[in-house]
């Protein structure tokens, strides 16, 4: 009986805290950017429609934060192509960040949001 109770804390102790640990950023942003250069090279098309999903979805959140409090928001509808080539970019000269890291990058590079934006109502 002891040695059963001995190795079940065995267990929990390295098992523990890789199971409580919480990550604040799930999907495809935790992708290491080298994970992402060997995803990309394998199926470039599809990846980088995934990704670049993921990314304009994440970017498309902290906007509506950012109005939700008044803030000045990104424009994110103009220049996809060099937006999805500034990620790549990052990623092969990061790989040990992620691609949530690539696109907080980007982000900070995009213009302000205008209303007067071609296309905005």
């Amino acid at each position: 009986m002891n040695y059963t109770m001995i190795l079940a804390s065995c267990i929990a102790i390295l098992l523990g805290p890789k199971i409580a640990v919480a990550y604040p950023v799930q999907g495809l942003g935790a992708t290491s950017c080298a994970e992402f250069a060997k995803m990309y090279q394998s199926d470039p098309k599809n990846m980088e429609l995934y990704f670049f999903t993921w990314a304009q979805g994440y970017m498309s959140g902290l906007n509506m934060g950012l109005l939700a409090n008044k803030q000045e928001a990104k424009e994110l509808g103009a220049e996809t192509n060099d937006q999805a080539l500034a990620l790549r970019t990052y990623c092969a000269d990061n790989p040990l960040k992620t691609y949530m890291d690539a696109v907080l990058n980007l982000w900070k590079t995009l213009r302000p949001f205008s209303q007067n934006t071609k296309g905005a109502k």
